[in-house]
């Protein structure tokens, strides 16, 4: 049973640095791109926050999976925009 939870562990451990890792490599793009995402969030909810940019630009990035998961559950979980407005930005950011 040891053997099977320290693999658990490894996988996730292993799939948290593949993440990590894809967002550090889509930083530097976040901080140029997704204004449109960046804009919606900051206009009627009164926030600008540079985990937001960062999140909105991942959206933008346009990385197949990534982006899909982690703008929105980034924004919702990190920055606690609701989730309504966390799909609308995303799917502002990936026009």
């Amino acid at each position: 049973m040891n053997r099977n939870l320290r693999a658990r562990l490894a996988a996730s451990a292993g799939v948290v640095a593949l993440l990590a890792g894809g967002m550090l490599v889509a930083a530097p793009a976040a901080q140029a791109t997704g204004p449109e995402c960046a804009t919606f969030l900051s206009d009627p909810l009164g926030r600008s926050t540079t985990d937001g940019n960062v999140f909105c630009g991942v959206g933008a990035a346009k990385i197949p999976v990534l982006s899909e998961v982690v703008c929105p559950v980034g924004l919702r979980y990190v920055s606690q925009v609701s989730a309504g407005s966390s799909t609308m930005a995303c799917e502002r950011a990936a026009k």
